[in-house]
């Protein structure tokens, strides 16, 4: 048998649309056009030819360029297929067989016999309700035509105003962006070493996208090669951020490298960043006397005169240690997670307060000042501050 012309399956389609089969498949053609019945030669493979079953034992054959797709039908499908035509055109009979597509779930079908009815009947509620609609404002309309009609659109599930859907996706493009840099910098971390090595540094050297501070950021905080690690310094200096400059403070005070720490401070000397200062600052409060110190140092890189009173206060802290508990008579030495040290005494556990004298705050403060130093005499640290500020000589931002 030779196969049908693509304009002889559109006359079968219409013509065998309701015929009985035993079971049936929906070839959908190419053209647009369907074909219902029984696939005869599904052992066919390579698929060449469809020969199809479709009205006690006719048979149709189509080449497999001429379908798309093969929709399977449920029995139930078959069946509405079979007594949709006895159903009249009337508001009750297309009710009816609306509830019979309900009952059987068959959604599209029973959408078709709820518009028909609306059709017949456009004040028909049930109906209308049944097809999501509810009577606003003397009008009928769904949820989507009402929440359009307010401004909103369905996006991702929800119905979101315009300004919120633009957020949305402005953050969708930034999280795409985000995550093709950390493979990428994954990509160049695993080269570093090999015979690709110097590849890897070139092309994180030329790095200077935004996008890429947090990739870098990971990398800073997880790589444990030392070399590594100050390699991705320069390109987040480079990028120059607010985000990337937070990400240079943070390092420069919690790698435990002193050279990646100080690698951080060269990049970030003389920035004349108000947040870096703040953030140092803040540090300077810290319960570890080796935060407070290393946040000295740091404010020393960045030169700002608006540190001075903070670090003038910073320059005696007082920590608190816990001293363990020993065997009795005996005396051992103890860390607190500062990693200073103390005396613990057999005899129970107990809390020291321990006063430091900060040298890196007072070698900050002396290069801030110009080269004053009270060494750790506070008093006359407040002394001077007080009568520089009230004659105008230092440009002190911050109480």
């Amino acid at each position: 048998m030779k196969p049908v012309s693509i304009g002889s399956v559109v006359c079968l389609v219409l013509a065998l649309a309701w015929c009985e089969v035993a079971s049936a498949e929906v070839f959908v053609l190419s053209n647009g056009g369907r074909v219902v019945g029984e696939l005869l030669n599904s052992d066919q493979l390579p698929r060449q030819t469809y020969v199809i079953k479709v009205q006690h034992g006719g048979e149709v054959t189509l080449t497999a360029a001429q379908v798309k797709q093969i929709l399977h039908q449920r029995p139930e499908e078959l069946e509405y297929e079979k007594i949709c035509p006895r159903y009249g055109d009337t508001i009750e009979e297309q009710w009816a067989l609306a509830e019979w597509c309900r009952e059987r779930y068959l959604v599209d079908q029973r959408k078709k016999h709820l518009e028909r009815i609306i059709q017949l009947d456009p004040d028909h509620e049930k109906a209308r309700r049944a097809l999501g609609q509810t009577l606003r404002n003397g009008k009928w309309m769904t949820q989507k035509q009402w929440m359009t009609k307010q401004g909103y659109r369905l996006y991702r599930g929800r119905y979101r105003l315009p300004q919120e859907i633009e957020l949305m996706e402005r953050q969708r493009k930034i999280d795409t962006a985000e995550s093709e840099w950390k493979k990428k910098l994954s990509r160049w971390r695993g080269w570093l070493g090999s015979d690709k090595h110097a590849q890897a540094c070139r092309e994180i050297s030329l790095i200077d996208d935004p996008y890429a501070v947090k990739a870098l950021a990971y990398a800073m905080e997880k790589d444990s090669r030392q070399q590594a690690r100050v390699l991705f310094v320069e390109p987040l200096a480079k990028i120059g951020t607010p985000q990337a400059l937070q990400v240079l403070a943070e390092r420069s005070l919690e790698d435990p490298v002193e050279e990646v720490r100080l690698t951080c401070l060269d990049y970030l000397e003389d920035t004349k960043n108000p947040d870096l200062v703040a953030y140092y600052v803040g540090k300077l409060k810290s319960k570890d006397n080796r935060m407070v110190n290393r946040a000295g140092i740091a404010l020393s890189y960045v030169n700002d005169p608006s540190a001075v009173k903070p670090l003038i206060d910073a320059l005696i802290t007082v920590h608190k240690y816990k001293i363990v508990k020993g065997s009795p008579g005996q005396m051992s030495t103890t860390f607190s997670n500062s990693g200073a040290g103390g005396l613990a005494m057999g005899g129970g556990a107990k809390i020291v307060k321990v006063p430091h004298k900060n040298q890196a705050v007072l070698d900050a403060l002396v290069r801030l000042t110009g080269g004053v130093s009270f060494s750790f005499d506070t008093a006359a640290w407040n002394y001077w501050y007080t009568a520089q500020r009230k004659r105008g000589n230092l440009d002190i931002r911050r109480d």
